[in-house]
């Protein structure tokens, strides 16, 4: 039994159309050479990538849909999986096209089970009056510090709850923001860790 070939055109390689860009947002040249010049001369490899995103996130106080788009071109990552990562961590402010940036200074309360026990919520409804209203004030999950419940990060730094939240007022005040070993090691004298350039350390007694 005979059965009708029928011929399948080939289409011409040359007209098949070329992605001219990679697939998501365009990368704007200006804040690509800002991502740039943040990580100099440091590995772009995909290990890297959290390490890079705090380092936007201090420089900028936030990670913008920009920047996000820009460090996954110079890491030669998909967008998707830099956002992914970056909207997964409660420290990582991201915003999108056309929203405002946070406040400079972020102060988070955890509301976990301990610290929400331990008082999590008045602490919550406290703290803007104590430090400004400049300040933002915003609930986060754990934070890992159950045995200092309520427990409490200004910027990068957790500090303890003394029960009359002074150590809350003195951190934001003096602006410290990061733990110290994000800067230099800490030497040990009369049993406290002091930081040898006088930046931000979390005292020990």
């Amino acid at each position: 039994m005979n059965h009708p070939v029928i011929p399948i055109a080939v289409l011409d390689s040359t007209k098949q159309r070329k992605r001219q860009a990679p697939k998501g947002r365009r990368v704007d040249p200006a804040e690509l050479a800002q991502v740039q010049a943040l990580l100099g001369t440091e590995s772009r490899q995909r290990d890297l990538l959290i390490e890079h995103l705090h380092k936007i996130q201090d420089r900028f106080g936030c990670l913008s849909a920009g920047h996000l788009a820009a460090l996954a071109q110079e890491m030669h990552l998909a967008q998707t999986e830099v956002y992914e990562v970056a909207t997964f961590y409660h420290h990582f402010d991201v915003v999108k096209e056309g929203q405002a940036a946070p406040a400079a200074l972020t102060v988070r309360v955890c509301d976990g089970l301990s610290c929400e026990m331990a008082g999590a919520r008045d602490l919550l409804a406290r703290l803007p009056a104590l430090v400004g209203r400049e300040v933002r004030v915003i609930a986060a999950p754990c934070i890992g510090r159950c045995e200092q419940a309520p427990a409490v990060a200004v910027g990068q730094h957790p500090i303890a709850n003394d029960g009359r939240y002074r150590g809350h007022r003195r951190e934001v005040r003096h602006g410290k923001t990061r733990p110290c070993w994000l800067h230099r090691p800490c030497r040990v004298s009369r049993g406290r860790r002091l930081l040898v350039d006088q930046r931000v350390c979390i005292r020990q007694a």
